[in-house]
């Protein structure tokens, strides 16, 4: 999903940062009711218009989110804030609208969250490209959604497969993302089960 952070609350949360940086927040603020399907899982892109030329910034990524009196909170973004400007025209939504906006309108356009399809979240993702390096290997046939970086976008937080639910997972070393599904009754083991990955990858990898 596709939401906006304010001028105000972005130049107070984000203060000296300007394209290239990574805002290093873990939440957004809102108990929007068009936030809802984030409760099945998925990302939340945030964006935010900047002035004096109505430049869209994306700001965040937010991936693993759950609601709380505060709003919803994921794990701490990664990715750089990028003027993604460029693929205004390009984003359709699900809704398949994609952003009409007289000028001077763009922000208020945005007003309500909207759902991105999967070719606008690899869209954005793409435009940022300056996050963590994505190693995980396509795979084909697989009972359980690919997640590699052509396929991620359109993947959730949870599947199942063979009567097992599973939930997403990831690991980081040295800059690069391996992804990978862990079956959700390990949930309270997660911490091990993701040393115990890392650790694999560091052995192929090297630290």
């Amino acid at each position: 999903m596709l939401a906006i952070i304010s001028k105000a609350i972005f130049e107070k949360e984000a203060a000296g940062l300007s394209p290239g940086k990574v805002l290093p927040t873990d939440r957004y603020r809102s108990q929007s009711k068009h936030l809802a399907p984030l409760e099945n899982g998925g990302r939340l892109f945030l964006v935010t218009v900047r002035p004096p030329d109505e430049a869209l910034w994306l700001v965040a990524v937010l991936e693993g989110l759950s609601l709380d009196d505060d709003g919803w909170v994921g794990r701490k973004n990664r990715v750089p804030i990028t003027d993604v400007s460029t693929a205004i025209p390009k984003l359709r939504f699900e809704s398949g609208k994609g952003i009409q906006a007289a000028k001077g309108a763009l922000g208020m356009s945005l007003q309500t969250p909207r759902t991105l399809t999967a070719e606008d979240a690899e869209l954005l993702l793409s435009s940022a490209g300056g996050g963590p390096l994505n190693l995980t290997a396509h795979q084909e046939g697989s009972a359980l959604p690919c997640l590699c970086k052509r396929c991620l976008p359109a993947s959730q937080e949870h599947a199942e497969a063979q009567g097992m639910r599973f939930v997403r997972a990831q690991v980081e070393t040295g800059g690069k993302l391996l992804y990978y599904w862990m079956p959700e009754e390990l949930t309270k083991q997660a911490r091990a089960v993701s040393n115990a990955v890392r650790g694999a990858l560091v052995g192929r990898l090297g630290p």
